[in-house]
């Protein structure tokens, strides 16, 4: 027997969290950098260091509350509530901060500011836009271009392009840079707007180092590892991809040669030379194919994971319906049989069976192959069918029923109760000669439903009342509508059959 259980608390509702913490995290050492000075000596102040760490972050963390508190609540919103919570956090609070840190007449500084403001909102509005695509029904039928723009591809692209912002930020700041080594690490969007000719002139030349890069990544995942390694083995994967990087970091080194920002005494390469032939460019190039490997790998077990688990997810719902469908023929089968004895022995009781049957019918068509119904709709289908077993079995069948539903807007599955009351008259009242009766109680406290059904039994032996396909489609139907969410009790008690179910709702 399945027994309810208590849900634990959930860590995941945390997890919203991560956009803002890491904004947090990368602002809090951007603004380290700029502040401590580069220097070679060792004898720096380690305490005075790890508080110029601690101490942005803490005040960072306290401006940034609203938005912490508003990724924190957006799960529990919908609608219009949710997209409302996120403009107040993300697009109001930081309008006003900002607002507020020009006016301020003493020398005290607001560190929320534009940077941080639009790499916290970048990271939330992505997480959220995942969320939405890990959610979405029918995921996997979603356009190409979708699935794209939220895979492993597409985050390291985004990542590059961050990285080529960067540094032709930081090369638009220092001037002349590659004579003025080293240099500051700087990023200033003004700047960068108002000398956009430079700006663009930077930006492409990091975009084709970016993109050497990305060709390392994408050769490792979609022919080393999903052509060789998947279809050939570990061994011609490792030595595929020896070749390939011995081959392959002369020559982009040789286009990374081209760019106009080398100059004579020092390149663009890893090695900061002239030769693409440098040890240390091969050394970089395995270091990108060692890194970008397990992050593949992971992210490709995670895809299959998630691709069994909307498999199994889709078998489940298929197999539910089936069980679903397989309560109509047992109900139909008796009433019918019902209906066919009336009709022989020329009763006037046939034609309100006919009527009754109709409208049980129209509920089963209608409302049984939904996840959910109102439960008083599934109560009244469960009236109608007790009164129409009343006529089939008249004054040799005593039915009591006391069912007491408070206020709510109770849901449940349909066509589970009616389960074991069709047991109890298949097994107690269809083959009892005798006066015979059958007692049903409901109870909703707590939003956990209980109800019983006990019915007097012909005289035999209890072992031999068979279980019937009814009670086994019920407890699978439960498994798969209420998992680790209901407890169901069935057994004989001398010449009573007990039948007890608890869910929670």
């Amino acid at each position: 027997m399945a027994r309810l259980v208590t849900s634990p608390p959930n860590p995941q509702a945390l997890l919203p969290l991560l956009p803002v913490l890491v904004a947090v995290l990368a602002e809090t050492v951007i603004r380290l950098h700029n502040d401590v000075p580069q220097t070679q000596s060792h004898d720096f102040d380690v305490h005075g260091i790890w508080a110029l760490y601690w101490l942005p972050a803490l005040q960072l963390l306290v401006e940034s509350l609203p938005l912490l508190i508003a990724q924190f609540l957006l799960p529990s919103l919908s609608g219009w509530r949710r997209y409302l919570c996120w403009t107040l956090g993300f697009i109001a609070y930081p309008a006003c901060s900002l607002a507020l840190q020009e006016r301020l007449l003493d020398n005290r500084e607001l560190m929320l500011g534009v940077p941080f403001w639009g790499l916290a909102a970048g990271l939330s509005l992505m997480y959220w836009l995942h969320q939405a695509y890990q959610h979405l029904p029918g995921a996997r039928s979603r356009p190409s271009w979708w699935c794209y723009l939220l895979s492993l591809d597409a985050a390291l692209l985004l990542c590059l392009g961050g990285w080529v912002i960067l540094m032709s930020g930081i090369f638009v700041y220092n001037p002349d840079p590659m004579h003025n080594q080293p240099l500051e690490p700087r990023l200033d969007i003004g700047q960068m707007l108002k000398q956009w000719p430079l700006t663009l002139y930077y930006l492409w030349q990091f975009s084709l180092m970016a993109l050497v890069v990305f060709a390392y990544y994408w050769v490792n995942r979609y022919l080393l590892i999903r052509k060789v390694l998947a279809g050939r083995g570990v061994y011609l994967f490792l030595l595929c991809s020896a070749g390939w990087l011995l081959l392959s970091y002369p020559l982009f080194g040789a286009l990374l040669l081209q760019l106009p920002l080398n100059i004579a005494g020092l390149s663009l390469l890893p090695s900061e030379n002239h030769n693409p032939f440098d040890t240390l460019n091969l050394l970089v190039a395995t270091i990108i194919w060692a890194i970008s490997m397990p992050l593949i790998l992971a992210f490709e077990r995670q895809q299959s994971a998630h691709d069994l688990a909307e498999l199994t997810r889709e078998q489940a719902q298929a197999e539910l319906k089936v069980l679903q469908q397989q309560v109509n023929p047992h109900f139909l089968f008796n009433t019918l049989n019902g209906l066919y004895a009336l009709c022989l022995a020329q009763s006037g009781q046939a034609a309100p069976l006919v009527l009754k049957l109709s409208d049980l019918l129209r509920y089963v068509v209608y409302q049984g192959q939904k996840p959910r119904v109102p439960l008083e709709d599934d109560l009244a289908y469960l009236q109608n069918y007790l009164e129409l077993q009343q006529v089939r079995t008249g004054r040799r069948c005593r039915i009591e029923t006391d069912f007491r539903v408070p206020d709510g807007k109770w849901q449940i599955a349909p066509l589970l109760l009616i389960m074991l009351v069709e047991n109890a008259f298949k097994h107690g009242a269809e083959v009892s000669q005798d006066e015979c009766h059958i007692r049903l109680s409901l109870r909703i406290q707590d939003a956990e439903l209980e109800f019983e059904c006990n019915n007097s039994l012909p005289r035999r032996p209890a072992n031999e009342v068979p279980d019937g396909m009814g009670l086994v489609n019920l407890k699978r139907r439960l498994q798969l509508s209420y998992p680790q969410r209901f407890a169901l009790l069935s057994q004989a008690q001398e010449q009573h059959w007990h039948a007890r179910l608890r869910l929670q709702l």
